[in-house]
């Protein structure tokens, strides 16, 4: 019995994606997004590094994204390790405020938004990439997330591309 037992709790947190981890993060890109592309390796290097502590979550808030083009961004820059979440109607980007791609979005366990902002520094305006040493500002929000230490605001806005809401 409690061979059984085991099986469908491991099933629950397997297939429901339940998690043990106090924070998740919602990345909101789009497929064709120049910007949303270039934030690939500073978003692999987060992941690397914390999803041991953290859940990682690609959000495609776009009407024509799908489950193979969703899976053919992440295989071509090399994030296949990020949880895919299509989200066609932007329910999900309302209600936890995404309106650029890239924009990184990170999530206590209870539900509240402990950072909203981009991912790095690398842009100072859509087209405009920034010269010289760039920090990856995700990680230096985990950083402090996992050490127990606020995030400081105000919290840097992303740049990139516009979600077209539609109804």
């Amino acid at each position: 019995m409690k061979k059984y037992l085991f099986v469908i709790i491991f099933l629950l947190v397997y297939v429901l994606g339940f998690s043990q981890n106090k924070y998740s993060v919602y990345v909101f890109v789009a497929e064709k997004c120049p910007i949303s592309i270039y934030m690939a390796k500073p978003l692999q290097e987060a992941l690397d590094k914390y999803s041991s502590e953290v859940d990682f979550y690609t959000v495609f808030p776009m009407k024509n994204s799908t489950n193979e083009t969703a899976q053919q961004f992440l295989e071509k820059y090399k994030l296949t390790d990020f949880k895919i979440k299509l989200d066609n109607y932007q329910g999900f980007a309302r209600k936890l405020g995404a309106t650029i791609t890239p924009e990184v979005i990170v999530v206590d366990n209870n539900g509240e938004v402990v950072f909203r902002g981009r991912i790095s520094d690398a842009y100072k305006a859509p087209g405009k990439m920034k010269h010289g040493i760039r920090k990856n500002e995700l990680m230096t929000v985990l950083n402090k997330l996992t050490n127990e230490e606020e995030v400081p605001q105000p919290w840097p806005h992303a740049i990139g591309c516009y979600i077209t809401f539609h109804n």
